[in-house]
């Protein structure tokens, strides 16, 4: 999607924002991002920037939301307070695997659903921050094709349903091991900073929360989910008896990979 011009043909791109009524903090702060953000890149490369309110055309509006989100080449979507409307309609997008970009003010969290995909912050009250977001968002739009590869954890989702109805073992068993990637990643950071720091001290010390974290990481080393090199960062400052346990996982799952 290069650099257009004044005689490119203009396509729209569709922003998915809170909005807020008239006059409120909310509203504010999405004109604003509207305007001096989204709109000055966009329009640079060929775009007209249309936000939900700004749709003139008589009709069902949350239809004419949904056909722009569909439909449209580009989406640029504001995360900022978390807003139900906009994560429904970004969700919609994310099934599509068109390309989208998000945003989110720099002083808050994005939430666990989206926290591996790239979003891009951005302070509202510093010039330096918007100019660099302003970047940050020509390179995302920049850097767009139709050939672009576009994994969301919606598209996740339903490529694994797919796996799962494979009659090939081969692809049956790979969508059980991209099941488990996200949980064996979190997983095994809680077994680090929690068990590795002396909460697995004595024989009777661990609690239920934990036999069932260990449980559940010896299943997924049984069936080769988790590599050496991924348990062996669990090593080092932990007790003996949690080194022991981690060594012997890491044997295990050697076994695993070379029987496969």
């Amino acid at each position: 999607m290069g650099e257009g011009n004044g005689n490119a043909t203009r396509r729209e791109c569709f922003v998915i924002a809170p909005i807020g009524p008239d006059g409120s903090e909310i509203r504010r702060r999405s004109d604003q991002i509207l305007n001096y953000l989204i709109r000055p890149v966009v329009e640079a490369r060929g775009f007209v920037a249309v936000r939900g309110d700004e749709i003139e055309r008589a009709g069902l509006i949350t239809s004419q939301v949904l056909d722009r989100i569909i439909q449209n080449e580009l989406v640029v979507a504001d995360l900022t307070d978390q807003n139900a409307n906009v994560f429904y309609e970004l969700a919609v997008r994310h099934a599509l695997r068109r390309p989208f970009v998000q945003l989110m003010a720099k002083d808050q969290q994005l939430p666990f659903d989206v926290q591996g995909m790239r979003t891009i912050l951005v302070d509202h009250t510093d010039l330096d921050s918007v100019e660099s977001a302003k970047q940050q968002l020509g390179r995302a739009i920049d850097g767009m094709s139709s050939e672009t590869d576009i994994v969301t954890p919606m598209s996740v989702a339903l490529t694994l349903q797919d796996l799962r109805g494979s009659s090939s073992p081969r692809e049956a068993g790979l969508s059980q091991i991209i099941e488990t990637l996200p949980q064996m990643m979190d997983i095994l950071q809680d077994l680090h900073r929690h068990l590795g720091m002396g909460g697995a001290t004595g024989g009777g010390s661990d609690d239920e929360d934990h036999r069932r974290v260990r449980s559940l990481l010896e299943s997924l080393a049984a069936r080769g989910g988790v590599t050496q090199d991924e348990l062996s960062g669990l090593l080092g400052g932990g007790s003996s008896k949690f080194e022991r346990w981690v060594e012997a996982l890491i044997q295990r799952a050697g076994r695993n990979h070379h029987a496969g």
